[in-house]
């Protein structure tokens, strides 16, 4: 077995336990409040400003040009389509990028974020993929699955937020960034793998914190 089907693996009592949310199953059967989808989003954004940061320390400390494309494709979906589509939510609900820069993190959002960016400040390119990779992964393992479920969610007005998360497409990336971060970890003493599984699932456990904080 892979040592990235592994870690997956490890963690996926965390990542049933997300798909299994009330928040993300009122989500999909229409039935969770826009205004706290909205809340959701906001926390998310800025959520996903400090993921941005995360990237570009890991773009600081590549070694190889293998590297730093996985960052930057990483960073620009992001910025191209994660950011751009909350940016479109909140601009539609009478919120703008302004309000929520000034909007404090919540305890879930703070905590999760200042984990990743200490994994990242301390540790190297395998750490901050690991630290990085729950977020990609468990949100196509959720959505995708839940999209299955829930077909008529595609009809709901928080679809084109959620979409991306679904499909073949994404499928494809999270497919390449775990085949590269096998690569990357392949040869790494056991000691170190062993906590790149812990980070793996810490970052996962946050995950799910942040559902429950989404869900308040």
């Amino acid at each position: 077995m892979s040592f990235i089907r592994k870690t997956v693996e490890n963690s996926m009592d965390i990542w049933d336990a997300c798909l299994r949310h009330p928040f993300l199953e009122e989500l999909h059967t229409g039935r969770l409040p826009e205004e706290k989808f909205t809340s959701y989003i906001v926390q998310d954004s800025i959520y996903l400003r400090e993921y941005a940061r995360v990237f570009g320390i890991g773009i600081q400390k590549s070694e190889t040009y293998r590297d730093i494309r996985a960052f930057y494709s990483q960073l620009g979906f992001v910025t191209d389509h994660e950011s751009a589509s909350r940016v479109r939510w909140l601009a539609e609900h009478g919120i703008t990028e302004e309000q929520v820069e000034r909007t404090p993190a919540k305890p879930a959002c703070r905590d999760y974020t200042r984990y990743m960016l200490g994994e990242a400040a301390i540790g190297g390119v395998p750490e901050i993929m690991m630290a990085t990779l729950p977020c990609t992964m468990s949100y196509f393992y959720i959505f995708d699955k839940l999209l299955a479920n829930y077909p008529d969610v595609c009809k709901l007005p928080y679809w084109y937020v959620i979409r991306e998360y679904t499909g073949e497409g994404y499928r494809a990336v999270c497919d390449r960034l775990g085949a590269y971060t096998e690569a990357l970890c392949r040869d790494l003493p056991d000691a170190r793998k062993e906590r790149l599984s812990d980070i793996f699932r810490t970052s996962s456990a946050h995950e799910l914190a942040f559902w429950d904080m989404a869900y308040e």
